[in-house]
């Protein structure tokens, strides 16, 4: 099952409106003011949660009929981060967040890291937009594949999450064997594929993933 959460930082609208018809998604969750961009987009949540203190008067008496979760406003974790968990209870195999990034950088970074609860489930779980398609990356999953026909833009960078990655990289115009990554250092910023495929194979670490495009 794949589901969609809309949360509430910055998301264009008409990009989002082509996007959601290329995941099919079964089952969407609206996190906090992510609702406002739910109606915009003309969808049905199957889920509605948060705290609702950026959420317009009347908007949420118009899904009463949905099943509306009600958080404090003072909690230990951020609605989006309360979305991928629901997400994962409910059976989900993928996760697509839209709303995720913008101009709150600690969201965005805080969104990004949050996908670990994903990933320690061994869901699969992006953070998209109109220029980034953002997922983690760790060791127990060896090795992952980027198609050249089918990326998100033309770049690829890998930031290390954990303290050090030992990884390989073939099929990129830049190729690494074995590398051992430290957080802090920049040289996977900015690769690009060269071959039909291109490979990521990960040893040891956790890893984010960056398909960007200008």
């Amino acid at each position: 099952m794949k589901t969609l959460i809309v949360t509430g930082g910055s998301l264009d609208i008409e990009w989002a409106k082509d996007f959601i018809k290329t995941i099919n998604a079964e089952y969407i969750i609206a996190a906090d003011s992510g609702l406002k961009y739910i109606d915009e987009l003309g969808l049905v949540p199957d889920m509605i949660l948060g705290d609702y203190d950026s959420v317009e008067d009347g908007l949420l008496d118009k899904y009463r009929s949905i099943d509306i979760k009600t958080y404090p406003r003072e909690k230990d974790y951020t609605d989006t981060h309360i979305a991928i968990i629901n997400a994962l209870k409910s059976g989900t195999s993928e996760i697509y967040i839209l709303g995720a990034t913008g101009t709150r950088m600690d969201h965005t970074f805080t969104n990004i890291c949050n996908m670990k609860a994903a990933i320690d489930c061994d869901v699969s779980c992006f953070i998209c937009d109109s220029h980034n398609k953002i997922y983690l990356v760790n060791d127990q999953m060896g090795e992952v594949s980027i198609s050249k026909a089918g990326q998100y833009g033309d770049y690829v960078s890998i930031v290390p999450l954990s303290e050090e990655a030992v990884i390989s990289l073939s099929g990129f115009k830049y190729l690494l064997d074995d590398y051992v990554l430290h957080q802090g250092l920049s040289i996977c910023q900015s690769n690009e594929i060269k071959e039909d495929e291109a490979f990521i194979k990960i040893k040891k670490g956790l890893l984010i993933v960056f398909e960007t495009k200008d």
